[in-house]
């Protein structure tokens, strides 16, 4: 009997029932709904090379310890102030206008120091006064050596233009967005510090109604050029006589009149690039008793011109402080190239007071500069006259590192409120350099597995994959480097999980491998071991008394109380018993399928009132997705419907667009004939934010395929390529047949 209100599903042969949700159900899928919620439970196993029982009091101690931190300062709006007065670029700004009327696209071009920035902003400010309007993107990042991808420069792009980042998955949809939020006439984005074009190539030229202006040094490269039918302005070198009328507002004029000649000199040979020339005349102006004559006289001595600039800088950093000095080499060798007030206050434990004053006395000398959202940095041609620090440099690298690793800590627990989203979307790449680059003593690497732990939360509550992948590298890196096998083996985990995120079965495999090998004993396996054991094994086939096993070895490992992991384990056996129920459906086994789809129905409202207790609104919405599903199996198609728009709204919510593209497709399958065409739009729609590879895309192409017949060779291949991770090694039978359903389709050829 079909149970009470149940229809009759549409006939389907069983080979269509095995496959018809297969999105489900490829491993992929199922990673990124167990695990990612169980991090927000316990996201620190191994960090802590200890049991669950460290784990409680540490964070009990965090806890108090949150309470004294300052909220994160808020992230400026619209275009930086422009340079008042900017010498001898009023050609170069007109010339920036006049072009953006015609190309919608301009580069501002440069060597560094030559003011690409100064420029590019006052172009700004005359073409859109409004900075409402106005979007801003500084993309010189932490690395000093490393530009940052194009992937990450577009997520940089999004977020300041207030769309959802989802899109980054491929470069085409950011474009995409771009274009969308660039609709509305007059708007500018400038993309600053942009060191080769492949950065923001990417970005579409279609916005008839907007400016973007991209400006930096955009290095000379045949494999990377910038396309002809971009505008290019450049912006050279000054003219000695704008040189000599900046030096004049800086310099009282009667040094500048006494000897015109040594003036022009200087400003000939040596002071062209604005930076320097404001460097210059700033000393000038705090050393009034050397002669302009005789400073020429020194720096001809050098030789070299770089030499010459760097001898020049040297006589800027005799001029500081001790500890201006001292803070300079600090900064110019710190593991991360920008640090806001707050960081520089840790770095060198002096009050907050003290550590403004001495920052003013570098930025005075033009050693420093204050950069957006408040940051400092050393000016890249002051770098190559400053010393290593003394000594005490670990001691404030450590105070740095504890002081980031605290904030992360904070803002990870206050996820996902507006505040903790705000100061990850500002720091989550100073965390990541930091843990890239800080290398304490051996037992001091605390810190690091601290903001290595904020970092995946974070990132996994952004469906960032890359960059979790990111983080889970440099965190074993750093753990081999310590020697620490625990994090180690906390790292290989996380990378197992991300590798079946990104549907790639054959490298969690080995993941997982080097991670049980860490840790032999499997009576000393964290919960989160066995988790990933039963996930790995269904992904790569059919194991399911083993998947079984590992389940209630993971139930068995969770902490008592734990109200979400009790509901994650309920929502992974309600998977185990429907994917199970599949095949039994498919091998005409339809009384044991019905028995199985009715467990699964039990357990999801037992999973169901876990989520509810511990208002956790993604296992909620992961759970009412399977329950959507077993609803169709059991043949309550509006209850189904409803299910999947309803999971798809706590997707939505809770920040997980791939789960609300999941439930798209499964309400697009679900769809009557009638509703053909809206069916297939939902489809279309999800394959442009839908990863390349993965189970969920190849299931989307067969059925749009299904709707869309004359587009089928199309979607067979881009279905085959999505099932890519399963060529040679083994699979489950879902995905065996889904490769067939694909093959069947006609190829065109």
């Amino acid at each position: 009997m079909r149970p009470r209100g149940a229809r009759r599903p549409r006939d389907r042969e069983p080979a269509d029932r095995l496959v018809e949700f297969l999105g489900w159900f490829g491993g992929a899928t199922m990673v990124e709904i167990f695990f990612n919620n169980f991090l927000d439970v316990v996201p620190q196993w191994g960090a802590l090379g200890g049991g669950m029982l460290l784990y409680g009091v540490v964070s009990g101690v965090r806890r108090l310890r949150r309470r004294e931190l300052p909220p994160p300062p808020k992230q400026p709006r619209g275009l930086p102030a422009p340079v008042e007065p900017l010498f001898g670029r009023d050609a170069e700004i007109a010339e920036v206008t006049g072009r953006a009327e015609e190309h919608r696209m301009v580069v501002v071009r440069g060597m560094a120091g030559s003011g690409t920035s100064a420029l590019a902003v006052a172009a700004g400010w005359a073409l859109v006064p409004d900075p409402e309007r106005q979007h801003y993107v500084d993309l010189r990042g932490q690395n000093r050596g490393r530009p940052e991808s194009a992937r990450s420069v577009a997520e940089r792009v999004l977020r300041a233009l207030g769309r959802p980042l989802e899109a980054a998955t491929s470069l085409e949809a950011a474009a995409q967005e771009v274009s969308t939020a660039l609709r509305a006439p007059g708007h500018l984005l400038l993309l600053d510090n942009v060191s080769r074009w492949s950065q923001v190539g990417w970005l579409p030229r279609d916005a008839p109604e907007s400016t973007m202006i991209t400006a930096g040094t955009l290095d000379a490269d045949v494999n990377d050029p910038v396309p002809g039918d971009v505008a290019v302005v450049r912006a050279g070198p000054l003219a000695p006589a704008d040189v000599v009328a900046l030096l004049r507002s800086l310099v009282p004029a009667e040094r500048i009149d006494a000897d015109p000649a040594a003036t022009e000199e200087l400003a000939a040979r040596f002071l062209r690039m604005p930076g320097v020339a404001v460097g210059t005349g700033r000393w000038l102006a705090e050393n009034p008793k050397v002669p302009i004559a005789t400073l020429v006289t020194d720096l001809a001595k050098q030789g070299a011109h770089d030499l010459a600039l760097r001898w020049l800088f040297g006589l800027q950093v005799e001029r500081l402080s001790r500890a201006a000095r001292r803070l300079l080499a600090l900064l110019a060798h710190a593991p991360v190239a920008e640090l806001g007030i707050d960081e520089i206050v840790a770095l060198t434990g002096r009050p907050e007071r003290d550590a403004g004053h001495v920052m003013e006395e570098l930025c005075r000398h033009g050693l420093a500069e204050k950069v957006r959202e408040s940051r400092f940095r050393v000016t890249d041609a002051a770098r190559p006259a400053v010393r290593t620090p003394d000594g005490r440099g670990a001691k404030a690298w450590r105070r740095l590192a504890e002081h980031l690793a605290d904030r992360a800590d904070f803002f990870a627990g206050r996820l996902p409120e507006e505040d903790a989203r705000g100061w990850f979307a500002l720091e989550d790449r100073t965390l990541l350099q930091m843990l890239r680059e800080y290398r304490p003593e051996r037992g001091g690497g605390g810190p690091l597995w601290r903001i290595a732990d904020a970092l995946e939360v974070w990132f996994a509550f952004e469906q960032r994959v890359e960059e979790r992948q990111e983080t889970a590298l440099a965190l074993a890196k750093a753990a081999s480097a310590l020697g620490n096998q625990a994090v180690r083996a906390n790292a290989e985990l996380r990378l197992c999980l991300i590798a079946l995120t990104r549907g790639d079965p054959g490298a969690a495999g080995r993941r997982l491998g080097r991670a049980e090998r860490l840790l032999a004993d499997p009576e000393s396996w964290p919960a989160q071991l066995h988790l990933a054991h039963a996930l790995t094994l269904l992904a790569k086939g059919d194991e399911y008394a083993t998947v079984e096993s590992s389940l209630v070895r993971y139930g068995q490992a969770l902490p008592g109380g734990d109200a979400t992991g009790q509901a994650v384990l309920w929502l992974d056996m309600a998977v185990l018993h429907v994917r199970w129920g599949q095949i039994c459906d498919f091998q005409g086994r339809k009384e044991e399928a019905r028995y199985l789809y009715e467990g699964a129905g039990d357990l999801l409202i037992r999973a169901l009132g876990g989520a509810a207790s511990a208002g956790d609104a993604r296992v909620e919405a992961h759970v009412r997705e399977i329950l959507a599903l077993v609803h169709w199996y059991r043949g309550q198609e509006d209850e189904a419907l409803e299910g999947w728009a309803r999971a798809a709204e706590l997707h939505e919510r809770s920040g997980d667009g791939r789960g609300r593209l999941r439930c798209q497709v499964h309400r697009a399958a679900a769809l009557p004939e009638r509703r053909c065409e809206e069916a297939a739009g939902l489809l279309r729609s999800a394959l442009r934010r839908l990863p390349p590879t993965g189970v969920t895309t190849a299931l989307a192409n067969l059925h749009l395929a299904r709707l869309d017949p004359a587009g089928a060779p199309e979607r067979r291949g881009a279905g085959l390529a999505a099932l890519a991770p399963w060529d040679g090694i083994s699979e489950p039978l879902q995905v065996t047949e889904l490769r067939r359903r694909l093959e069947r389709l006609p190829s065109g050829s």
